[in-house]
C-alpha cells in the first residue's frame, strides 16, 4: 500500500499519524485482520506502523553481530570498494532481515539503480 499509494505523499515517514489510529492499526496487524480500505486514505498511519515495527525489533535490522562490519564498510573512502563491502555485509544478514532491507530500499529515491 505504501509503495502504491504513499510514495507521492509529502513527509511520508516524517509526519506522525494520530496516536489512536496507529494503535488501532497495530492491534489489527497483530491479529492479522487489517481492513486496507480503512487505512488507504492515510498512508502516514501505515508508515507509522512500519516505523514502530522497526523500532520494536528485538535486534536491529542490520544486526549486532555485523555492527563492526557495517561501520568499517561505511568508512571506506573509495565508493566502489565501500559499496562492495556494504554488499558483502548485506549478504551475511539473516534471510528475514535481508528481505526487510530489500523492501525498505524501495523507499530510497533512486532505488531503481540498486540491484539486490
Amino acid at each position: 500500500m505504501l509503495l502504491e499509494c504513499g510514495m507521492q505523499e509529502e513527509g511520508l515517514f516524517r509526519v506522525a499519524p494520530s496516536a489512536s489510529k496507529l494503535k488501532k492499526l497495530k492491534a489489527a496487524l497483530d491479529c492479522c485482520v487489517v481492513d486496507v480500505q480503512e487505512y488507504s486514505a492515510d498512508p502516514h498511519a501505515i508508515a507509522g506502523a512500519l516505523k514502530s515495527y522497526l523500532r520494536e525489533l528485538p535486534e536491529p535490522l542490520m544486526t549486532f553481530e555485523l555492527y563492526d562490519e557495517w561501520i568499517q564498510a561505511s568508512n571506506i573512502q573509495e565508493q566502489d570498494k565501500r559499496l562492495q563491502a556494504l554488499w558483502n555485509a548485506c549478504e551475511k544478514l539473516p534471510k528475514a532481515n535481508h528481505n526487510n532491507i530489500r523492501y525498505l530500499i524501495k523507499f530510497y529515491p533512486s532505488y531503481q539503480n540498486i540491484k539486490m
